[in-house]
């Protein structure tokens, strides 16, 4: 991009900006017994047939299905009002944001209703509604807690969160319903009684894709166990600040040891890339995924298989961004005719976390690049709806998607942050 086309990116970008440091307090919810009891704090906007027809079996028993949180929260879509509820992995990346922001009330405010969830129900849950109570989603509060205690030093948080970490950690991801031979992980959910328990798993990563042959539940995902891996790393962090060194050596061995079997069971030699492998066949998937950039983010990529990932990236790069994979692969989900996680996707949590990744090894110029791409998408649709949007399509730039189980909604959330993270990279850390 010309030095013109950058200034008008920045004046834009400055001017979003500012507008969302004002969204922040409008788009907090609560989930307090008078939202629960109230069916219009409980509505949920979109809907596929499959969240329609769970509100409507609460409804008719007159039961509410939002789940109480002791503290403010910003929901996925904030005031845009998709998806009333607080979700597991949306608030590690609306978190960035928000940090940036130097809203650190809000963020603290998010940690302690996770951490209420575990003390609760033994894990983050998928979102705060009583159909979510039987799975969880990529777990990534021990990085947000970490993040937050490098920018303000809340030695409080730490104590608090420390011993409800370790609960989750090691009665909920390393339960037995998690375990396979391999000694990596894989997804299952706990019995959820209205999606089929492939689908379920599934959920528990972050939506349907076409990645794992039908059932996750067959594999060791790559995003998993390397959120896993960065968990078990914050765990010792926690146990250095907190003087447990025994603990932190534990840690420490426990990371160490998922990341030497994602390089042996999830590195392909022949085509030097990650890919999600299937445990039951002893194979490595077939699918070309972002998911293989989470390996930089938790630190487990040698040097030399992160320059191979980084010529890699020419398969997702597009125009306007990164897609999720790099084709659209068929459905195997006989009742989608295309699913969510896949070209020609970008969902904005992949995008920073891609950026976050080939920033942690160096590759600056090829994160500054993405983030230039994806910037220039949010703002242009910014600039043509007055929204910001779930997710975008970064190959011909614009809001439309084949056949798919919702309409895109407006978002705030994790697109909010994401405008705030790459202008924050591109015209701040820069200048």
């Amino acid at each position: 991009m010309n030095p013109q086309g950058m200034d008008r990116l920045k004046n834009e970008w400055t001017v979003l900006d500012r507008e969302i440091r004002s969204w922040w307090d409008s788009d907090i919810r609560k989930a307090h017994e008078e939202e629960i009891r109230d069916p219009e704090s409980n509505r949920i906007w979109y809907s596929d047939d499959e969240h329609k027809a769970k509100e409507a079996r609460k409804q008719t028993s007159k039961e509410g299905t939002l789940l109480f949180l002791p503290y403010p929260y910003i929901s996925s879509a904030g005031s845009e009002n998709a998806f009333p509820e607080m979700y597991c992995w949306d608030i590690y990346f609306i978190n960035r944001g928000l940090l940036l922001h130097e809203r650190y009330d809000i963020i603290r405010n998010h940690l302690k209703n996770h951490l209420f969830m575990i003390d609760r129900f033994g894990m983050v849950l998928n979102g705060n509604r009583t159909y979510y109570r039987t799975r969880s989603q990529t777990p990534l509060l021990a990085a947000d807690i970490w993040r937050y205690y490098q920018a303000t030093k809340d030695m409080d948080m730490l104590y608090t969160a420390y011993p409800l970490l370790k609960k989750e950690y090691l009665h909920y991801w390393n339960a037995e319903h998690h375990k396979t031979p391999t000694g990596l992980a894989t997804n299952r959910d706990l019995g959820d009684p209205e999606l089929r328990p492939e689908l379920a798993a599934e959920a528990e990563i972050h939506d349907f894709s076409p990645c794992f042959d039908g059932d996750v539940r067959n594999c060791n995902p790559l995003q998993t166990n390397c959120a896993l891996v960065r968990y078990a790393d914050v765990l010792s962090l926690i146990a250095h600040t907190l003087h447990r060194p025994d603990e932190e050596m534990l840690w420490k061995s426990d990371a160490q040891t998922r990341r030497d079997l994602i390089n042996k069971l999830c590195w392909s030699d022949v085509h030097k890339f990650y890919f999600d492998y299937n445990y039951i066949e002893s194979r490595r998937l077939p699918y070309w995924s972002l998911s293989a950039y989470w390996t930089l983010w938790a630190d487990i990529a040698s040097d030399e298989q992160a320059k191979s990932l980084v010529k890699h990236l020419a398969r997702f790069d597009q125009p306007y961004g990164l897609a999720q994979t790099d084709q659209q692969y068929p459905s195997p989900h006989p009742e989608f005719e295309w699913v969510q996680f896949e070209y020609p996707s970008g969902w904005p949590p992949m995008q920073m976390m891609v950026v976050d990744a080939l920033l942690r090894y160096g590759y600056a110029d090829e994160a500054k690049r993405i983030a230039r791409n994806y910037l220039r998408l949010m703002l242009d649709q910014y600039r043509l709806t007055g929204k910001l949007w779930e997710k975008y399509n970064v190959v011909d730039g614009n809001l439309e998607f084949p056949k798919e189980r919702y309409t895109v909604p407006p978002f705030h959330g994790w697109t909010s942050a994401a405008v705030v993270v790459f202008g924050d990279l591109l015209f701040k850390t820069s200048s």
